[in-house]
């Protein structure tokens, strides 16, 4: 009996130390999952979203994007002075009909002014080829130029919207253009020796800055027009695109003596 007293205090204290062990070496959650195991009704998880959480990247306060159609343009489809009637009417009379030469007390240069006289530039447009009231004297001019006169009339004589200028076709390149320097060259060239002090032809004295810049817009006007059309500057025909844009550019500035 004596000899199993040992023994049975070695196990007993085996028993004890495997018992503790298990205890403290328990793996975090294995309580929660024996109790589930035990309870078949409980829920280890809850897999329920919160649909009050708002999403990080929205913003409650945004409203969202309109699907509107931008408003409709009103000239669209139709025929204004600015973009349409303007532009035919420099190329084809202001040069005659402005404020320094109206021709037959015609002044076209301006909106009233061609609202007023449609009905005879449209008449003198119209005339036939040997008439003498034949506008402009270079010939019938195309028929879209008459119709599209016609339809600004019919539209109601819209002004519609001046086109922003395009920077980038200024022709400018940031060069500070000037009369004495890239100007007057020019029209040595190509205008003064018809258009000096000494009887000038057309009226048109160019001899000096100030004579030429009084009288710039005319002075263009008759550049601008095409070769073979009567009034062209110079009479041998419309100046190369380039010469042109330096003009325009150095009036753009301020015309810079």
């Amino acid at each position: 009996m004596k000899k199993l007293m040992p023994l049975l205090a070695v196990t007993l204290f085996g028993f004890l130390l495997n018992s503790c062990v298990s205890d403290y070496m328990k793996y975090p959650g294995e309580d929660e999952m024996e109790q589930a195991e035990s309870d078949p009704n409980a829920d280890a998880t809850d897999t329920t979203a919160d649909d009050s959480v708002t999403p990080p990247d929205s913003d409650p306060t945004s409203e969202p994007p309109s699907d509107d159609p931008p408003p409709p343009d009103p000239n669209a489809g139709k025929v204004t002075y600015l973009a349409d009637v303007e532009p035919i009417m420099r190329q084809l009379c202001v040069a005659c009909h402005n404020d320094n030469l109206h021709e037959d007390g015609v002044n076209l240069d301006g909106y009233n002014r061609v609202k007023q006289a449609i009905d005879d530039v449209l008449e003198s447009m119209m005339e036939d080829e040997d008439d003498d009231d034949i506008m402009p004297p270079s010939g019938r001019v195309d028929n879209a130029i008459i119709q599209t006169l016609l339809a600004w009339r019919t539209d109601g004589f819209l002004m519609g919207e001046e086109t922003p200028p395009d920077d980038t076709d200024s022709g400018t390149n940031d060069v500070n253009y000037t009369y004495m320097a890239d100007i007057l060259p020019v029209f040595e060239d190509y205008c003064i020796m018809c258009h000096g002090a000494n009887s000038p032809a057309g009226g048109f004295d160019m001899s000096t800055y100030q004579k030429t810049i009084d009288q710039i817009d005319p002075i263009l006007a008759r550049m601008e027009l095409q070769t073979g059309q009567a009034g062209v500057m110079p009479p041998s025909g419309q100046l190369d695109a380039a010469t042109l844009q330096k003009i325009r550019a150095w009036i753009a500035l301020g015309m810079p003596e």
